[in-house]
């Protein structure tokens, strides 16, 4: 796997999701409308002199920035995994001197660059309307950066590593479901995990979903103390890493059977 491969793979999707521009700007709208009216609501809410977490300025930058975050991280690539192993699409990637797992890499970040385009513009209004206060000191976007790409490396890997569970189980639609729900609740993408209860926290700071959306933005509100910060970033770290080796590991044996069926 090289850059280079890399790169073409993401240019090619680009030039494929240019074609449904019209499609996407619709979907970003959507992906802004859902934290948008969380942000409404929890503004409200404070407004009524209850006790939270987040002041003002902290739940506007976590909501207006959900929509960024979780687009830039999400991944879909389990069920199109999943069928192409299922159908025996898989077969031809396998005769090509590319590993299958660049040209997701290419779709994923492909569209995502198209979303980007799209999305910013709208949460940059969102943020004049509100008259938001976004975080100044470049120290905290400085590790946001950094928190990113690694947040995205882990919804990616875990999707990718359930899609490969296609070797072995005949329909995965149920844990990608599964995945679904659990994984929008346990990630802060409807509720911010700093309002579940205490006695919740000490799970919730280590288990990966946090990881792939809740993070980033707890990162850059400046909820977070420095050991804070330094333990979070080492258990991203260790989930890109865990979950890598998960990944060769499950391409390994799953190819075996995938030869073993005849497909």
């Amino acid at each position: 796997m090289t850059p280079r491969l890399i790169w073409r793979c993401v240019a090619m999707n680009v030039m494929m999701t240019i074609e449904y521009r019209g499609e996407f700007a619709m979907r970003m709208v959507n992906t802004l409308l859902g934290p948008l009216i969380s942000l409404l609501v929890w503004l409200t809410v404070s407004e009524q002199g209850v006790r939270l977490p987040y002041d003002r300025d902290q739940f506007i930058t976590y909501y207006l920035l959900l929509s960024l975050v979780s687009m830039l991280t999400a991944t879909w690539l389990g069920a199109y995994l999943a069928a192409a192993i299922r159908q025996g699409d898989l077969s031809p990637w396998l005769l090509r001197p590319v590993p299958y797992i660049v040209n997701d890499i290419g779709n994923n970040a492909g569209e995502k660059v198209i979303k980007l385009v799209l999305l910013c513009p709208m949460v940059g209004l969102v943020a004049v309307f509100l008259r938001a206060s976004l975080p100044s000191d470049p120290r905290a976007w400085l590790l946001f950066t950094i928190s990113l790409p690694l947040a995205a490396a882990v919804a990616f890997l875990l999707d990718f590593v359930i899609g490969s569970l296609a070797f072995w189980i005949q329909d995965v639609w149920g844990l990608i479901r599964v995945k679904a729900l659990v994984g929008g609740f346990l990630a802060g993408q409807w509720v911010p995990l700093a309002l579940f209860p205490a006695r919740f926290q000490g799970l919730l700071q280590i288990q990966p979903f946090r990881y792939t959306l809740s993070f980033p933005l707890e990162v850059l509100t400046g909820h977070l103390t420095p050991a804070a910060l330094a333990y979070g970033f080492a258990w991203q770290v260790g989930y890109c890493v865990g979950l890598w080796a998960c990944y060769r590991l499950v391409w390994h044996y799953g190819l075996r059977a995938y030869a073993a069926t005849g497909a």
